[in-house]
Order: structure tokens, then C-alpha cells, then sequence
């Protein structure tokens, strides 16, 4: 089993700088972000006048844009240089990008706050695709698996306490201080752990980097397209990022407007994603074969988000109204109350919820971890980088449209609950076609 191979990794430099240092990064990204929408939907925080429901979308489309602008770029600059040199340098500038983010929460300055989410897009397209081309040149074919594994699991850990430590301190007094100091102190801590990392030597240090980004992104996904073999599960990576992104963003929102709850809910809503993908992730571990494609446990993650999302599709379509004692619809108060966590577990159906939520969130996890491994292991180590440039291009560009999307449906009015719908239906596809793959192969070998 891969798991044997994961406390070996944790005690390990070729694995434990990258790690802490992923952990820290994905922990600061999602605190930033959060701490933000938190100011808007509930600290009544006005940027520019727009409601919730579109500035919620809008800064995470500004973040994976400039995610989007320099990823193939990135790759260039990871193939040709050092990667763990590479890491040390992205490290360093988020330390200044959270000296600048504090300096926008303790001003409260919408527009530095707007500005510091761009340069965290940016700095993170270049953190990205290096990290997915060192892990298999720092890991075996048989750690690699598991590897993923760990900083998938983790990862989900990091981003709900940034999640939930964004939406809870920053309503609170002195909040907005507190959160600049984290931020601050996550960086250095990230930096200080990839200064252990080992050395990572250059796969191409001849190549001239192109400085101009549309042509280049361009090339890079002509680059990919070539090769099938990798831009394939780059692709459905790009769909969980899409799925992942339609979830974060649509739960504030849909929480607050359609289920009239506060935070305290959406904190549990996180809890519950975050265990399932852990679970999800380890899961991985256990029933994969080191050194193997496991594409057959990538479709069943992919027909259990089918089945899951379509149920909170239906769960949505019949949204029971509000009867714990004091909630005021909006349209009777200026001020409508809004229920708790503890509230809503009253309600019939609340279990349900939660179990499709933690449903989706494992199949989720069992869905991604394989295709991470195959795009890694499949892509030829002289531009390692640049091929997984393509698919840090194909997630955010996901992952932007996804936003698009959900901020147009609040423009146009659209059931929030339809998101899920879509999911669902798209994601059975991918299960057939992952099945369909593994018969094939399976044929192929016998």
C-alpha cells in the first residue's frame, strides 16, 4: 500500500520544507480571501457598492486571473532554473504581499486589499507548477502517490482554518489587526520551512524565457495538447477546481440569502468539505497499488460527486422555510436575524445536507489525487514544468469561469442551487469515461 510510505515522507527533506510550505501558503490564500468576503457579507464592508453575492466571485475571479496570466510563464521559469531556488524566491515575495495586505486591513482600503489578492494570484502561479514538477523529481515513482495524497489532505485542512479563522476574527473587535499579523507570520513561516528544502538541479537551463504572456499561454496549451497522455488528467483536474471553486464561492451567499443562517453554519459546512476530502485523500493511500494509475478509483470519485451533488441539487429545490424563534425576513426588517449552526441542525433534513456535503468532498478527494499522480509521472522530466504549467493554466481558467459563472447567476437572478445541478450531470460523464478508460487499458495489457 502507499500508505507505508507516508510516514517516511513526513520525517523526510525530499518531502517536509514542500509540505510545511504548501500548507502555509494554501492556509494564507484562502484567510485572505475569506477574511475579505467576511467584510462584505457580514462586517458590512462596502467595495465600490457591490452586493455579497457578486464581489464574493469577483475577487476570487481577480485572484485566479493573474493565477491565469503568469502560470505558463512559471513554468519556463522552473524547467530553467533550480526549483527549490525558485520556491525560496515565491516565498519570499509572499512575505511582502502580506506586509502589504496587513497594511489594507489595518487602513481598511478595499482597493489595496483588491490589489494584494492579484499579487497572491500571481505569486501562487508561480509556486504551483514548480511544486508539481519537483515532487517527482524529489520522490520515487512509489512515494509519489502518496505524497500527493498527503498535501491534498492537508491542504483542505489548511484552507478551512483559513476559511474559518478569515470569516470568524475578522468580524470580531480588533479582528482586522489579528489578521494582518497572521498573515505576516504565516508567510515567514512558510519561507523559513522551504529554506530547508534539498536541492532541485535545473531540467533545462538553456531554454529563453518569453516574456509575453498571451502568445506564451498559448504555446503552453498547444505544448499539452500534443501530448494526450498528460493533458488528459490535467483536464479533469481542472474539473475539481471547477466543482471546488463553484461550492466555496456559492456557500456564503446561499447560506446567508437562501438559508438565512450566519457564519456559524457555513464554518460547519467547512468542517464537514475539509474531513471528507482528508478522508477522501487518505483513502487514496489505502486502496491504491504503489507505482500504479489508479484511473479505475478516479471514476468512482467521479460517480460519487455525481450522486452527491445531485442530491444537494434536489435538497435545494425544496428549501424548507425558517421557523426558529426570531428570525425576521429581510423584507419585514432592515436587519433580518439570522439563525446558527445550532438552529439549522434542528431542521428536518439537516443530516442529510451535511451527508452530501462530506459525500462530494470524499469522492472529490478520490477523484483528484490519481489524476495529480498520473499528470506528474506521465510528463517527461526535461519540461516537467511547462506541461504542468498547462494544467495550473487549465485549473484557474477553470476555476475563473466557474466564478464567472456563479457571479452571473446572481446578476441574472438564477436559482444558486442550479450550480449543482450541472455538476452533477458533467460529472457523470467523466465517471463513464474514466471506467471506459480503465477497461481499455486493462485490455491493452492483457
Amino acid at each position: 500500500m502507499s500508505a507505508k510510505h507516508a510516514a517516511t515522507l513526513l520525517t523526510s527533506r525530499r518531502f517536509l520544507p514542500l509540505f510545511l510550505a504548501q500548507l502555509a501558503g494554501a492556509f494564507n490564500d484562502q484567510f485572505l480571501k475569506l477574511a475579505l468576503i467576511a467584510l462584505v457579507t457580514w462586517g458590512g464592508f462596502k467595495v465600490f457598492g457591490m452586493e455579497p453575492q457578486v464581489i464574493a466571485p469577483i475577487a476570487g475571479a481577480i485572484f485566479t486571473g493573474f493565477f491565469l496570466m503568469f502560470s505558463a510563464m512559471a513554468g519556463q521559469v522552473a524547467d530553467k532554473y533550480d526549483k527549490a531556488l525558485v520556491l525560496l524566491r515565491v516565498k519570499q515575495a509572499e512575505i511582502f504581499i502580506m506586509l502589504l495586505a496587513a497594511v489594507g486591513f489595518f487602513i481598511q482600503s478595499p482597493i489595496l486589499l483588491l490589489v494584494t489578492v492579484a499579487l497572491m494570484g500571481a505569486q501562487s502561479a508561480f509556486f504551483s507548477p514548480t511544486r508539481n514538477a519537483v515532487l517527482p523529481q524529489w520522490l520515487t515513482d512509489k512515494e509519489l502517490i502518496s505524497g500527493n495524497a498527503l498535501i491534498s489532505g492537508f491542504v483542505s485542512v489548511a484552507i478551512l482554518l483559513g476559511q474559518a479563522l478569515g470569516l470568524f476574527l475578522v468580524v470580531r473587535a480588533g479582528g482586522l489587526q489579528t489578521v494582518a499579523i497572521i498573515l505576516v507570520v504565516l508567510a515567514v513561516l512558510g519561507w523559513l520551512a522551504i529554506r530547508q528544502a534539498p536541492p532541485a538541479p535545473a531540467a533545462d537551463p538553456d531554454i529563453k524565457i518569453d516574456w509575453l504572456i498571451i502568445p506564451q499561454i498559448i504555446k503552453t496549451f498547444w505544448f499539452a495538447w500534443k501530448r494526450p497522455s498528460v493533458f488528459k488528467p490535467m483536464l479533469g483536474t481542472a474539473w475539481y477546481y471547477w466543482l471546488s471553486a463553484a461550492v466555496l464561492i456559492l456557500m456564503p451567499a446561499f447560506i446567508k440569502v437562501v438559508l438565512h443562517y450566519d457564519q456559524s453554519l457555513m464554518i460547519v459546512v467547512m468542517v464537514i468539505f475539509t474531513l471528507g476530502a482528508l478522508a477522501g485523500a487518505m483513502s487514496c493511500m489505502v486502496f491504491s497499488k504503489p507505482g500504479k494509475e489508479a484511473i479505475t478509483l478516479s471514476a468512482i470519485g467521479a460517480l460519487g460527486i455525481a450522486a452527491f451533488t445531485f442530491d444537494l441539487f434536489l435538497q435545494g429545490q425544496n428549501v424548507a422555510p425558517i421557523v426558529f424563534e426570531g428570525y425576521v425576513p429581510a423584507s419585514e426588517s432592515t436587519k433580518a436575524v439570522l439563525g446558527t449552526a445550532k438552529d439549522f441542525f434542528e431542521r428536518p433534513g439537516a443530516n442529510r445536507f451535511m451527508g452530501s456535503l462530506i459525500g462530494a468532498a470524499f469522492s472529490s478527494a478520490l477523484f483528484v489525487v490519481p489524476l495529480n499522480t498520473m499528470a506528474q509521472s506521465r510528463a517527461e522530466p526535461l519540461h516537467r514544468a511547462r506541461l504542468l504549467a498547462a494544467g495550473a493554466l487549465l485549473l484557474n481558467l477553470s476555476t475563473t469561469l466557474s466564478q464567472l459563472m456563479i457571479a452571473a447567476m446572481g446578476w441574472l437572478s438564477i436559482p444558486m442551487h442550479f450550480a449543482y445541478a450541472q455538476i452533477a450531470f458533467v460529472s457523470l460523464l467523466i465517471a463513464a469515461y474514466g471506467f471506459h478508460r480503465a477497461k481499455v487499458l486493462r485490455k491493452m495489457k492483457d
